[in-house]
């Protein structure tokens, strides 16, 4: 990883062996998971099992509430035995401040839709080195540089977190190299049009992570 590549984490650690991806410190907000003043008292894990392993793994967890009932709950994340356990999204921005977006089908939605570039983060792969390697494989744009800002979970039922990242200085100096289901078009967005695509209702998925992006890099 170059000094160009920053991935903050509040230990300052790679990605552990099992696959442990690292946290991201901010000045203000407190620890993921941290407990504060007034909050509800957590669930007790009893139990989980796999019912689906596919492209996606779905498992039912078992859970003790407080009150002493008891609760299944469906959680997702990515195929159980591939051992990824996160992705990134990147917000890239090229020398002249125009955003570098993408047009692909997606499956949910059925039709195309916009979406910043990102993939899974590979098991043992910091999350930086990620980001450019997807920037790449998806748009044929390199960057200059290339920090990772936050994480959410992707979605309140996931076990998957979306790292998020800025790369600056992107210009088409790459080569595509696409998976074989993915079929993407790169197109660059000034940062009002993105704006636009953002708020028109279904025109883009990824919508929370292009909003922290925007937001860490002073553009909302």
């Amino acid at each position: 990883m170059t000094q160009q590549d920053q991935t903050p984490s509040a230990a300052g650690a790679s990605p552990a062996a099992d696959g442990a991806l690292p946290e991201v410190a901010t000045a203000t907000a407190p620890a993921a998971g941290a407990a504060r003043p007034g909050d509800p008292e957590p669930w007790a894990l009893l139990g989980e099992k796999t019912v689906y392993d596919g492209f996606l793994t779905v498992n039912v967890r078992q859970y003790r509430m407080p009150s002493g009932r008891q609760a299944d709950w469906d959680v997702f994340g990515p195929r159980q035995t591939s051992g990824v356990v996160g992705g990134i999204t990147v917000l890239p921005l090229t020398p002249d401040g125009r955003i570098v977006a993408i047009r692909l089908f997606r499956a949910g939605p059925d039709r195309i839709v916009t979406n910043l570039p990102g993939g899974v983060i590979d098991p043992g792969e910091e999350p930086a080195a990620a980001g450019r390697r997807e920037l790449t494989e998806e748009t044929g744009y390199t960057c200059g540089s290339i920090e990772v800002v936050g994480w959410m979970w992707s979605a309140a039922s996931s076990t998957y977190r979306k790292y998020v990242a800025i790369a600056r200085d992107c210009r088409p100096s790459g080569q595509q190299a696409l998976d074989d289901f993915e079929d993407i078009v790169p197109i660059e967005l000034t940062v009002d049009e993105l704006r636009q695509e953002l708020r028109t209702p279904g025109a883009m998925t990824g919508t929370d992570a292009a909003y922290l992006a925007l937001d860490h890099a002073g553009l909302l």
